[in-house]
């Protein structure tokens, strides 16, 4: 992990060392420079002294030593005479060794006698004299001949000056002079050391006090970062147990509140419920407004439950439209019964959605302990259990959960598990219900209806096991097998006889939306040899309402094939004249809860009527459900009423019945009304 001390401490004993070794050596450069430059002119001025009093009694010495062997230079008498010239005028100064060199560079004169004759001709010093340029090199000797002694390390200056006998004049010889600098390079060293030790000790006080500002800020952020390691940490812990959606406790977080909430009930010896809350037609509300929708009721629901419940309850989102709610600190269960009040009250006020208002119900289940529910582990299952009779009992309302249910839950279990070996052993039939014609008083069809004949609790109606037909899915493989099971059956009537009958099958709304069906009804009536027209389809109203656009599309294929289709149980859906008049239907089959009372019961008499006129006015059939009584029967058909199907004509029975039953039922008199002479064909909205 970034550590700014650590970092800030080595970069500025790096940066200390670097400015430090820059400046050192930027002064020794400087100093050095102006050093040479000096004494380059001392030199430069010794020399200029020297050629104006020596050079001119000299010059044609030098001029002629070119012509001398330089082993006989130094016994020439000129030499001893210059040499005295030359240390008297250089005595006292820092001018420790002078030589002269002829334009051939041989040292034809030093203050260091053995030197004398020697060839220099190479040196770049003499070189660039000769061509009239004045250079000084500073070098370091560990052992150096002066002209009176030996030095040792001494810092000596060595310039080269061009010998002329007038300014301007023509060049005629080199002067070489060697200053003593050492003083003065060793006071560019002490100075250099002062410097740098200076240069040092302010950076090093400057890294003081940019440390204690660097240890604070890495402090600061430290700080920061545990705060952020802390807040991050914080943030994991709370997505690990809220659902991101609503804000609420998960599933994880409900059971550490559930075990809380169990082990403070058993401490105080409290009552401890739980309510398990569904919203209805949830998925009718996601399909319509879409999943943003969606999420924006279960939002919204989240805020009523929270708005509803105690400071000591806790509320969770288990999964879906599934909440929870824990009721610690119970007094009695009705205070688990004002709280279900207060939220299905708040449930009934309508949600602003955009635009648009909707108003969604919930169903409530709720159990408690100790109570119905003994073992206080049981208390979510039992309230799921209680949440699903509230469903099936209306919807909207709480329900308490009570023994009686485990039963009924244990039943519908073995229901399950009968099913899914039902169809393999043959344990389903198929009964038929007979539906007579108003005008003539014929049985013109059937009506298909499944039954299953259980090995232990014999036979079975549809109202017990079609519900777990449709959660299991096994609605699917069954209605193709009744479909077929209903389109032979017909045909074998037809080949009996009996060529005017036709047989209506109910479809699922899985069954519908399988993406199979088509397929299936091609299959049953190419395999029966059963023509279409006499094969009708019973459709509810959710499948029209639910996704009209597919609906349409698959209704007018069907349509294609040339079967017929229904509407059942009409009046009890989303009835819509919309769908009425954009689907290809046939007919209308009024639901029985209107006919049983229709006589009695003048809002159920006008309903009735209003359908049966609404059917006309669209030329579709119509037929009533559930006709009991000769009384029903008059007044359906007085209404207009096309086709009637009820106890009062004949149970459900078996096919082998279903066809001795036709030769012996006498539907006018059953009835109690004269058939007409005359019936056009076709259409029964013809009638």
């Amino acid at each position: 992990m970034f550590r700014l001390t650590r970092t800030f401490s080595i970069a500025s004993f790096l940066g200390i060392v670097i400015v430090a070794m820059v400046l050192s050596l930027f002064y020794r450069n400087i100093s050095v420079s102006a050093l040479i430059e000096h004494e380059t002119q001392n030199n430069v001025s010794i020399t200029q002294a020297l050629s104006n009093t020596i050079w001119p009694r000299y010059a044609d010495f030098v001029a002629r030593t070119s012509g001398i062997p330089p082993r006989e230079l130094a016994a020439q008498p000129e030499i001893a005479s210059l040499r005295d010239e030359v240390l008297q005028k250089i005595r006292g100064l820092r001018v420790v060794k002078v030589k002269i060199y002829n334009l051939s560079g041989v040292t034809v004169f030093s203050t260091e006698a053995k030197q004398i004759g020697e060839a220099e001709e190479d040196d770049d010093g003499i070189v660039k004299a000769v061509t009239g340029k004045t250079t000084s090199d500073l070098v370091f000797r560990g052992q150096f001949s002066a002209t009176e002694r030996v030095m040792e390390n001494a810092n000596l200056l060595s310039t080269y000056i061009p010998a002329r006998r007038t300014p301007g004049g023509p060049i005629e010889g080199v002067f070489e002079v060697y200053s003593d600098v050492t003083s003065l390079v060793e006071g560019i060293q002490r100075t250099e050391r002062t410097v740098f030790g200076g240069v040092t000790v302010m950076l090093f006080m400057l890294y003081l006090f940019l440390l204690m500002i660097v240890r604070r800020a890495d402090r600061i952020i430290k700080a920061h970062e545990n705060e952020e390691r802390k807040a991050q940490a914080e943030q994991i812990h709370y997505m690990a147990y809220h659902d991101p959606l609503t804000g609420l406790p998960n599933r994880a977080l409900f059971k550490d509140r559930f075990q809380h909430a169990v082990t403070v009930a058993q401490r105080t010896n409290t009552p401890l419920g739980i309510m398990f809350i569904d919203i209805d037609r949830f998925k009718v509300v996601n399909d319509s407004l879409g999943h943003e929708g969606g999420d924006a009721v279960l939002v919204e629901a989240a805020k009523r439950i929270r708005a509803c419940l105690r400071a000591s309850d806790t509320a969770c989102r288990i999964g879906g439209d599934e909440f929870t709610v824990v009721l610690e600190r119970l007094t009695a269960s009705d205070d688990a019964a004002q709280v279900a009040t207060r939220l299905i009250q708040k449930f009934s006020e309508p949600m602003k959605l955009g635009d648009r208002e909707i108003i969604v119900t919930a169903s409530i289940g709720i159990s408690i302990h100790p109570g119905a529910t003994q073992d206080v582990q049981r208390l979510l299952k039992d309230a799921n259990a209680a949440m699903h009779e509230a469903k099936e009992s209306g919807r909207n309302r709480y329900v308490f959960y009570t023994q009686e249910m485990d039963a009924r839950a244990q039943e519908s279990f073995e229901y399950e598990l009968g099913l899914r070996r039902a169809l393999q052993n043959n344990e389903f039939h198929v009964y038929y219900q007979p539906r007579v014609n108003t005008a003539t008083g014929k049985v013109v069809g059937a009506e298909a209806l499944l039954r299953w004949q259980h090995p232990d609790r014999g036979l079975i109606l549809p109202d017990k096991f079609i519900p777990l037909l449709e959660d299991t899915g096994l609605v699917i493989p069954v209605g193709e097998w009744v479909l077929r099971q209903a389109c032979r059956q017909c045909k074998e009537w037809h080949d009996a006889g009996q060529a005017s009958l036709s047989v209506s099958v109910n479809l699922s709304m899985k069954q519908f939306r399988s993406g199979s069906l088509l397929a299936s009804v091609r299959h049953a009536l190419v395999e029966s040899g059963l023509p279409p027209r006499f094969l009708e389809l019973e459709l509810t109203e959710t499948v029209l309402v639910d996704d009209a656009e597919q609906a349409l599309g698959l209704m007018r294929d069907l349509k294609d094939i040339g079967v017929s289709l229904s509407i059942d149980d009409f009046g009890t859906g989303y009835s819509s004249l919309n769908y009425l008049r954009r689907f290809p239907i046939d007919l209308l089959k009024i639901d029985s809860s209107f006919i049983s009372d229709v006589v009695r019961n003048r809002g159920d008499a006008a309903i009735t009527t209003t359908i049966a006129v609404m059917a006309k006015s669209l030329r579709l059939g119509i037929l009533a459900e559930g006709v009991e009584t000769r009384e029903q029967a008059r007044f359906l058909k007085t209404i207009g009423c096309h086709e009637m199907q009820g106890h009062l004509f004949g149970p459900a029975i078996p096919a082998g019945d279903f066809r001795a039953q036709l030769e012996t039922l006498d539907v006018p008199k059953l009835a109690g009304f004269e058939p007409k002479s005359v019936l056009p064909p076709g259409n029964p909205a013809a009638a």
